[in-house]
């Protein structure tokens, strides 16, 4: 089965879902183009698969896409942007 991302821009989250199971990241407006991006959440069980990182980037497209700067207060968005910009040297 094949992991589901969606936005639920009421709730400010972006969810993975995975064979009934969700992970997520929480995320909290500051302003019209900026948003805090606080903590990423992934169930034990679904960890390890490289989902979490799919999640972050799933996440900052729609940033990207909609002309937002994000503060990445969650270590782990911190994680992925810094290998994703490692990756692109």
């Amino acid at each position: 089965m094949q992991p589901v991302f969606s936005h639920d821009e009421q709730a400010h989250q972006f969810v993975v879902t995975l064979d009934g199971r969700q992970g997520s990241i929480l995320y909290l407006p500051l302003n019209d183009n900026t948003v805090d991006f606080q903590s990423t959440y992934i169930p034990v069980d679904m960890r390890q698969r490289g989902l979490g990182s799919q999640l972050v980037r799933y996440a900052l497209r729609w940033a990207r896409e909609h002309h937002l700067k994000v503060v990445p207060s969650c270590w782990f968005v911190r994680a992925v942007l810094e290998q994703d910009a490692k990756a692109s040297e």
